[in-house]
């Protein structure tokens, strides 16, 4: 039987983000798997694999806030925003001035609007920008509000700048760098990008996809379990309320083991007596009712 729940990935260089799925697939020996948000090619770090049932939770763990670690460019400006792009202008007097980087920094924190890079995921009429791109065809990114909590500084020399930002989903990194080498007033592009957080997780507790490969072979674990993935309140019912909830009927109180400190609204994680996830619950108290099940795992 396939196992189901996450595993964390320290993506290598140079290699698609379908390509590790692929890889994870192959050595864990997998029907069904997906990643919970694409790195470039050209950048590391942590990506997320849903494994099984694990593909189904995405939805609840998105708005965890992600951490990157970027290098930014200003000698040069490209066509996709990084260092496989085409060169569109050169900025050899190009020379960091950390105060505009810091003024930039603090008009650009919280919510902001920002404008993707050309070749991007955004559709348009169905079709992805970057495909329209490389078919040489009108491509138009529209706005979006990101949120951007924090930006820092790590280290920087003439013509590049070592930041870490920590930003919502969706956030396009390589607009980061791009519009801050125009307020610098040359070119801003990524040089590399490393995603150290992401889904509530770290690249820290990640495997490469060959240590992946060697802990499988000792048959070490490599997949979280889907209840150890959510952080909502956990609750146990008894057997005959997990039969219930398996016919998709609304959770009874009187089926609770466990006291749930969670407010009316809120997402609760119910488990069985073994600690299996049955379902992910809506909190909605009334007539004996303590929720409604917003997603099955059976």
């Amino acid at each position: 039987m396939d196992p189901d729940g996450i595993v964390l990935i320290d993506k290598p260089k140079d290699i698609t983000s379908r390509k590790v799925v692929d890889n994870v697939m192959r050595v864990l020996k997998v029907k069904k798997a997906g990643h919970f948000g694409t790195l470039d090619s050209f950048a590391t770090g942590l990506l997320c694999v849903g494994i099984g049932q694990g593909t189904k939770l995405l939805p609840f763990i998105k708005d965890n806030p992600k951490e990157y670690e970027a290098l930014v460019g200003f000698d040069m400006s490209t066509d996709t925003d990084d260092l496989t792009g085409k060169p569109l202008q050169y900025y050899p007097e190009a020379e960091v001035d950390i105060a505009k980087v810091k003024e930039w920094i603090d008009s650009n924190k919280g919510w902001i609007t920002q404008i993707p890079p050309d070749y991007c995921a955004q559709k348009q009429q169905g079709v992805p920008l970057y495909k329209l791109k490389r078919a040489n065809e009108e491509a138009v990114p529209r706005p979006k509000q990101v949120m951007i909590e924090k930006i820092e500084i790590l280290s920087f020399d003439k013509d590049w700048l070592k930041i870490k930002v920590e930003c919502s989903r969706g956030t396009y990194i390589r607009s980061v760098a791009r519009d801050m080498g125009s307020f610098l007033g040359g070119g801003g592009y990524l040089r590399e990008l490393r995603r150290l957080k992401s889904d509530g997780f770290s690249v820290y507790e990640a495997n490469t996809l060959e240590a992946l490969e060697r802990k499988v072979e000792q048959k070490e674990e490599v997949v979280i379990p889907l209840a150890k993935a959510l952080s909502f309140p956990k609750a146990r019912v008894i057997p005959n309320g997990a039969l219930a909830i398996r016919e998709g009927k609304p959770i009874q109180i009187s089926w609770l083991i466990d006291d749930v400190l969670a407010e009316e609204g809120e997402l609760v994680t119910v488990l069985s007596e073994d600690l299996k996830l049955l379902c992910i619950a809506r909190v909605q108290r009334r007539g004996g009712i303590f929720g409604q099940i917003e997603r099955g795992f059976f």
